[in-house]
């Protein structure tokens, strides 16, 4: 095994060493070792091409001078160093180590792992030895994802194309129902589904963010009209802060409000600094909310400006960005920052949505805080149209069934 270890200090180094050989006496191990990011960096770039000298590990401190770790991950992540396994090591606090990981994960490297100093190297040994020991999976024709680009997306956004799902929120205190979220899809005949993630940009990019968000209003209301029961449950549909500056899209959001005054209809607002603070954007949500539309706040926390959002802006909801919620049962950052949102929303009288609530614990910690409402997936991934009056007969039975023997 073929090890560069790079610290600017040599007793490091030496303990290094020295620990994965008494870690596994038999295997061989072949060290390298730099004194800088720097010097690493020159070893990256001419290490043999022969693949039995290829590095298998690179363990590298993070606070170097003549080039410290960072330098080191910017250079994996730009080079053909990428696969290769890297091991980050530091003094610095947990916060800081859990800054690092982040970085070097959005690279997509091959991060084995972020290790606090004094250093463990049995723990090194195992992440490594674990990720070796995954064997990806093997598929002789992976299903090609569908095309979608500027040439085609304007032909792709239509009644024909347009699939929606429906995630619902619940009551955290009682578990009732209380709602659903609409997200759309673009399901293209033989090709299979187009998800947000891909068409989103490119519709925005286009200026077809408002006839998008027409067809998914349309089409959602005419759902819960399908069925009486759905009426007693919100329908949330999303909207950007773009489609605020399109008068003709207010008026459509106003009409569609009117004319089905029997759903109880909100949207969700995803945030965009560039344009929310636009008086045609301030007035538009104004004019919403005189129209008895409610406005919820989307990913409430990732912008540094939803503060002002909600001191300028009556929202009735605010939904907490998932990012701050998924790990919410072992990150202590992640639990001051949600009972501080949880804590304000209620002295401004507004209502609280978790958003990525995947287990029993998380959705227990967030009721001991205080929060209103739940949504993901361990209530309920997003259900296809068709099934979500079942999905609601049957979710209904056994949240009456648990209570009964409660």
């Amino acid at each position: 095994m073929n090890i560069l270890i790079v610290d600017d200090q040599a007793f490091i180094r030496e303990v290094i060493k020295q620990e994965f050989c008494k870690i596994d006496p038999e295997k061989q191990f072949h060290f390298q070792e730099a004194n800088c990011g720097n010097t690493a960096i020159n070893i990256l770039n001419n290490r043999p091409i022969d693949p039995a000298a290829q590095i298998d590990l690179v363990i590298a401190d993070l606070k170097m001078e003549n080039g410290d770790g960072l330098a080191i991950i910017n250079h994996m992540a730009t080079t053909g160093s990428r696969e290769i396994p890297l091991a980050i090591v530091s003094s610095s606090d947990k916060r800081t180590l859990e800054l690092v990981s982040n970085i070097t994960n959005s690279f997509s490297l091959n991060l084995v792992g972020v290790f606090q100093k004094p250093l463990n190297i049995d723990n090194i040994y195992k992440a490594i030895t674990a990720k070796k020991a995954i064997v990806p999976e093997q598929t002789s024709q992976p299903h090609p994802t569908p095309a979608c680009h500027a040439g085609n997306i304007a032909s792709l956004i239509n009644e024909d194309n347009l699939f929606l799902c429906y995630q619902p929120k619940i009551e955290i205190s009682t578990g009732k129902i209380v709602g659903f979220e609409v997200l759309s899809r673009l399901c293209i005949q033989g090709d299979g589904f187009i998800y947000p993630d891909k068409f989103i940009p490119i519709v925005e990019e286009n200026g077809l963010n408002c006839q998008l968000a027409k067809l998914v209003l349309s089409q959602a209301l005419s759902q819960w009209h399908l069925f009486e029961a759905l009426k007693g449950y919100r329908l949330s549909i999303n909207i950007s802060a773009a489609d605020l500056l399109s008068d003709d899209f207010i008026d459509y959001v106003i009409n569609e409000h009117l004319t089905n005054s029997d759903v109880d209809l909100m949207l969700e607002l995803t945030e965009s600094q560039q344009t929310i603070n636009e008086d045609r954007a301030l007035q538009a949500i104004a004019k919403l909310i005189i129209n008895d539309i409610p406005i919820s706040l989307d990913d409430f926390g990732k912008s540094y400006s939803t503060l002002d959002r909600l001191d300028s802006i009556p929202f009735d909801e605010i939904k907490i960005d998932k990012d701050f919620v998924s790990d919410l049962d072992f990150n202590p950052q992640h639990q001051a920052i949600v009972e501080s949102i949880i804590a304000l929303a209620k002295k401004l009288n507004v209502k609280v949505v978790a958003e990525g609530v995947e287990t029993l614990a998380i959705q227990n910690r967030l009721q001991t805080m205080g929060c209103h409402c739940a949504q993901g997936y361990f209530i309920s991934p997003p259900i296809e149209g068709r099934y979500l009056m079942a999905w609601i007969h049957e979710y209904n039975h056994k949240r009456e069934q648990q209570y009964a023997y409660s």
